[in-house]
Formats: structure tokens, C-alpha cells, sequence
């Protein structure tokens, strides 16, 4: 099933096309949240009139399956790791009895497979895992890649099937035209721009920008999310280059881009063309104001960036566990200790994005506490009606991740960060910024029915 639908899925992320839907509403009252951080007497955010008659499939017994497809060899392999946090966090969960969801306990339980980041084989994958007719996972759960969700997004929500924590950027998340689909803590790749036009119109008002831009939709969003920010400012964009996805080489690019001699670079890159970027920038001699995809800001290819590297910026809401401010702090010294006794041999706690799957795990444990009943409508219910959480996982402290029917945006708080070659890690710039219930407002509305 999955595989039939999938080239027509891929599609939508060549040719976006706006489609008026709606969302049926929550009544007045907000009575599905609690202290918890969700609840649910049933669902009324979503229409379940058209889903089938598998509410509870993939609860056996006392056990909760999740299914996850994400890469796990060749060159993106790197994001493997952020599995490793929130198996972990699931395994001392289950090592406690157990998450306690309605007066019963259940153990987690996640199933995966390796997809090498190619959007066809992740619906291959979940065909697989979750099955033609969505009975053999209660729930899909932080599969990454924003082509790799949309290739899966039709025949989930067809079934019914919850995915959750979407491990992309991309304001698609947000679609009201796929309410079975929402995304994580990473904040939308508009607000990550936002913050950046916003940095600038304080440090350098008349900016000539420059562009790196992966050829897809991610790309799409970091350029149509800039055009929209830069809007009444003397900011221009000097030049954009694309360079296609899981390409490393960037060179002839950034010797383009180089040549603008622009006051700032935004690298809108993923995986090794970002450092090999800011290597290319600084091997010419180019020293703009620098900003990085929060999607490069994991050890491995700020290492790999070194030197060349530093004073970089970007935006985050997860603390870096190599941040030495964080050394004593309670929340990090539990997740350090956590990783010690449950995590994979090969788990690196300074990794960040293992921190972010850490994270990501402990949210869903809070909702899932909060539920009246464990089913997916009531699941999807609780995920659209999060309330107001803080110091939950490694989030920063001021950072406060929610959801409602109408703003299905987790995290629209952020913490710009700067890199400390020197150290190797990231120290954070400034206050929070607040952008609560705005990722519409800054978002061009293609960007988010596509």
C-alpha cells in the first residue's frame, strides 16, 4: 500500500500546492489537557469518522509498539544516534515497570529499520513495520527526513496511524490537511530564518546575504522563509545556490558565493556539506556573519568543521551536552547517568542529537501519562492540546514547548547559540525568544499545505 502511494507523495515535494481544508475545532472549555501535559476524552480535534477499526492496534497485552525508519548506514548514518537517546530513555521507563497511561501499565516497545535517508525505502519501511492496514504499530514515531514523512504521510493517515515527533524542520508538520502527522522539538525552518533576519537587522541593518541551499523542500523553506523576513528591511540576498541532497561537495558553490563577498552566509546545509562549507569559506578567505542549519549543529559535523567553524551561529532549544555551563547541571547529570546504565555501548551522551531524542522520549512519556484512554484518536487528541511544558528532557531552561487545535507547532521557542571552536561546543546568545503561536504568521502558506 505504501509503496503504491509513494511516488505520488514525493511529488507534493516537487510541485506544492496550496488545498483549503480544515480542522474541526476544540470546544471552548479545553477540557483534554491536564497538568500532565495532554489528555483526551476521545478525539474531537481530528475527524475519525472515515478510520478504521484499529484504535488500539499494536497494544499487545502490556506492551506499546512504535515503529521508526531513519538512516543507519553509508554517509547520513550519523543520524542514527538520535535513536539511541530516546531508546534509552524508553528502556529505563520500562526497567521503572513501565509508563503508567490510565491506571495500567505499558512497556515501549520500538521496531526500525534503515532507510539510508532515501524517502522510498522509508515508505517501504513502514509498510513493513506498520503494515498495509497500520495493525501492527499502535504508533510511528520520530522518522527523519521531511521527504521521508511526506512519502509516508498519505497512507498513515489513511490508516489512522499516528506519527509522531516528526524529525524535521519543515513547516509541513503544521498541515491541517494531515492532522495524524506533527512534529518535534525542532523548531520550523522559518523561525530558525526569522531569528537569523532578526540577529541582523540588530548587527548589521544593510546585510548583503548569501545562500546555501539543499535542492529540496528544506531548501524551499530557508529561501521563501527569508524572502517573506526580510520584507520592510535593507537586508538583500546577494546570491542562492542549491546543491543536491546527501551531495558532500559544495565547493564550486561556495566559490560563488564567495565571490559576493556578502556580509553574511546563511549555510542552509545538512550532514557533511555543512562543514565542508565552512571549510570552503574560510580556505577563500570569506569571514561573513555565519549561521548554520539547527540540523548541523550535532558534534560529529561541528567537529568536523573544527576551527573553521567557529563564531558560527545558530538556533536550538535542547542544551548542548558539551556546553561546560551545563556540567552541573540536575537535568543533564540524570540524562548522563541514564545513558550510562541503559544506553547502547555505542551511545555518545555529548552528542546533541542524542539529547534531542532523549528529549523527544520524555515528552512523549508525559503525554502518554496524561491520556484518560490509550488509543490513537486519544493520542492525537493529547498531541494537539499540550500544555505549556518546561524542563522536561534537556530542554533550555525559559524554553516551553505546547500545542494546540489550532497551532500544532511544538517548538516556537528558541535559544540562539554562538560555536566555541576552542571548546567545542555551544554557548547560548542572548534571552529565549518567544515566538509562540507565530510559525504561521512567519510562514508562507505554501510552505505549509504542500
Amino acid at each position: 500500500m505504501y509503496r503504491s502511494r509513494t511516488a505520488r507523495s514525493v511529488l507534493l515535494v516537487l510541485s506544492v500546492t496550496l488545498v483549503a481544508a480544515s480542522c474541526g475545532s476544540r470546544d471552548s472549555g479545553g477540557g483534554n489537557s491536564n497538568a500532565g501535559g495532554g489528555g483526551g476524552n476521545g478525539s474531537n480535534t481530528i475527524d475519525t469518522a472515515n478510520c478504521p477499526d484499529s484504535a488500539t492496534a499494536g497494544i499487545s497485552g502490556g506492551t506499546i509498539t512504535l515503529a521508526s525508519s531513519f538512516p543507519q548506514s553509508g554517509l547520513t548514518a550519523a543520524f542514527a544516534q538520535i535513536s539511541k537517546g530516546y531508546k534509552a530513555y524508553f528502556a529505563a521507563q520500562n526497567d521503572k515497570g513501565g509508563v503508567s497511561v490510565a491506571g495500567k501499565k505499558y512497556q515501549i516497545k520500538v521496531v526500525d529499520k534503515d532507510d539510508e535517508y532515501t524517502a522510498s525505502k522509508t515508505a517501504t519501511n513502514i509498510n513493513s513495520l506498520v503494515g498495509d492496514t497500520g495493525t501492527k504499530a499502535f504508533a510511528v514515531f520520530n522518522v527523519v527526513g521531511t521527504a521521508n514523512n511526506v512519502a509516508i504521510r498519505d497512507d498513515l493517515g489513511t490508516n489512522c496511524v499516528p506519527n509522531i515527533f516528526a524529525a524535521t524542520g519543515s513547516p509541513i508538520t503544521g498541515d491541517p490537511n494531515h492532522p495524524w502527522m506533527i512534529g518535534s522539538t525542532l523548531a520550523p525552518y522559518t523561525l530558525e530564518i526569522k531569528t537569523y533576519v532578526d540577529y541582523l537587522k540588530k548587527q548589521k541593518p544593510n546585510a548583503k546575504v548569501a545562500m546555501l541551499l539543499q535542492d529540496d523542500d528544506f531548501g524551499q523553506a530557508y529561501k521563501e522563509g527569508f524572502t517573506q523576513a526580510i520584507k520592510g528591511t535593507k537586508i538583500t540576498l546577494a546570491q542562492s545556490k542549491t546543491y543536491q541532497a546527501g551531495a558532500d561537495d559544495v565547493s564550486s558553490q561556495m566559490t560563488s558565493l564567495a565571490a559576493t563577498k556578502a556580509d553574511a552566509f546563511i549555510d542552509g546545509a545538512t550532514l557533511l556539506a555543512c562543514p565542508n562549507a565552512l571549510k570552503a569559506a574560510k580556505t577563500s578567505g570569506w569571514n561573513p556573519i555565519t549561521f548554520v542549519s539547527g540540523t548541523c549543529i550535532s558534534k560529529t559535523l561541528m567537529g568536523i568543521a573544527g576551527a573553521d567553524g567557529d563564531k558560527v551561529l545558530s538556533a536550538t532549544n535542547i542544551k548542548d551536552p558539551q556546553n561546560p555551563a551545563y556540567a552541573n547541571d540536575a537535568a543533564m547529570k540524570d540524562y548522563r547517568a541514564l545513558l550510562a546504565k541503559f544506553g547502547a555501548k555505542d551511545v555518545d551522551p555529548d552528542n546533541g542529537i542524542v539529547a534531542y531524542g532523549y528529549t523527544q522520549a520524555a515528552i512523549f512519556v508525559k503525554v502518554l501519562e496524561g491520556l484518560k484512554t490509550l488509543d490513537r484518536p486519544t493520542l492525537m487528541d493529547a498531541m494537539h492540546a499540550i500544555s505549556p511544558m518546561t524542563d522536561v528532557g534537556l530542554l533550555v531552561a525559559g524554553v516551553e514547548v505546547h500545542t494546540a487545535a489550532d497551532d500544532p507547532y511544538l517548538a516556537e521557542d528558541v535559544q540562539m547559540v554562538q560555536y566555541d571552536a576552542k571548546g567545542s561546543h555551544f554557548v547560548n546568545v542572548g534571552d529565549v525568544i518567544d515566538y509562540e503561536g507565530k510559525t504561521a504568521q512567519f510562514t508562507p502558506k505554501d510552505l505549509i499545505s504542500g
